[in-house]
Order: structure tokens, then C-alpha cells, then sequence
């Protein structure tokens, strides 16, 4: 039995954070030692693993070209915007690849927030305005679950507003 895109989305996101937590194990001086896997095509850990970005974006590539040949390319409105929005939390996840933890917290020159602060604040408005679309728009196709991330705290505004998951009406109150 095959499975669904959705599903197939979740694999390729299970296996990406998988890879990642494998990957940060790693440190600089291992990438330029000899690497026996095909892929590395006889080269180093490097190889390897410069070798496995461009498959995937050369499949990536195929992708949107069997899309426009079998034309079932991404016209829908809500699609695109998916397709953008993980390409913007990517982007937010690779700039902090790296930063060191005590970073987090440290005051950035011309800077009125930290690291941290900034990144909560992301996820604070992002549940703020997608859960409410899930209770107040969309509560006749899903069950409003509040979210995992309720705790979050933005340096502004504070905790997120806990409203009544069966109240489909009131905007959720900005503090």
C-alpha cells in the first residue's frame, strides 16, 4: 500500500531531523577525513555530505519538473503559501544552527531584543494567528487542540492568552 503526500512530507521530515541530530554529533575536523560510502564518491565526510544537498536539490529539481510536465504544479493560493512558509521557518532554523547556547540571551548591538526573544516572539504570533484561524474560521473541518507551544512567551506581550477552545466567536485578546 503506498502512502499519502501528507505522509510522505512527515517521512521526509522525520528523516531530516534525524539526519540533523546525527549531523551536530559531528565536529569541523571530521568533515575532511576519508568517507568509504559511495556517495562520497571516494572523497571525504565532506564529500559525503556536500554530495547529499545537491541530490536532494537535484530530485527537487526533478520534482517541479514532473509537476509541470504532469501539470499538477502548486496553482493553489493556500499550497503556495505552505510551500513559503516552511521556506521562511527554514531559513529562521539555519540562522540558528550554530549559535552557541549562552548566545541566546546576550544583548545584540542595535538591538532592542535577544536571539531567543526574537525566535519566541516568532512562535508567539505564529500560534497567536494560526490557532485562532483554527478555532474561530476553521472549527467545522478541525478540532481546535491547543497548542504544545501555549507557553511561549514574547518579550512584548507575555504569555500567550489561554482562551476557551469551544469559543468560536471572541478573537483571541491581545495582551
Amino acid at each position: 500500500m503506498s502512502i499519502s503526500t501528507d505522509e510522505l512530507i512527515t517521512r521526509l521530515q522525520r528523516s531530516l531531523g534525524e539526519t540533523l541530530t546525527i549531523l551536530a554529533a559531528l565536529n569541523d575536523e571530521e568533515l575532511d577525513t576519508p568517507c568509504d560510502h559511495i556517495c562520497a564518491m571516494g572523497g571525504t565526510l565532506r564529500d559525503l555530505l556536500t554530495h547529499n544537498i545537491d541530490h536532494e536539490r537535484m530530485h527537487a529539481g526533478q520534482i517541479f519538473s514532473a509537476r509541470y510536465y504532469l501539470q499538477a504544479m502548486q496553482k493553489s493560493e493556500v499550497q503556495r503559501l505552505m510551500a513559503e512558509t516552511l521556506r521562511a521557518r527554514s531559513e529562521l532554523i539555519a540562522a540558528l544552527i550554530g549559535l552557541p547556547a549562552g548566545l541566546l540571551d546576550a544583548t545584540v548591538p542595535n538591538e532592542q531584543w535577544t536571539i531567543r526573544q526574537m525566535a519566541e516572539h516568532t512562535i508567539y504570533w505564529e500560534r497567536h494567528s494560526v490557532d485562532e484561524l483554527a478555532r474561530r474560521r476553521l472549527a467545522e473541518r478541525l478540532s481546535f487542540q491547543p497548542s504544545a507551544l501555549a507557553d511561549v512567551v514574547d518579550p512584548i506581550y507575555g504569555p500567550l492568552p489561554q482562551v476557551d477552545p469551544d469559543d468560536h466567536e471572541t478573537p483571541t485578546p491581545i495582551l
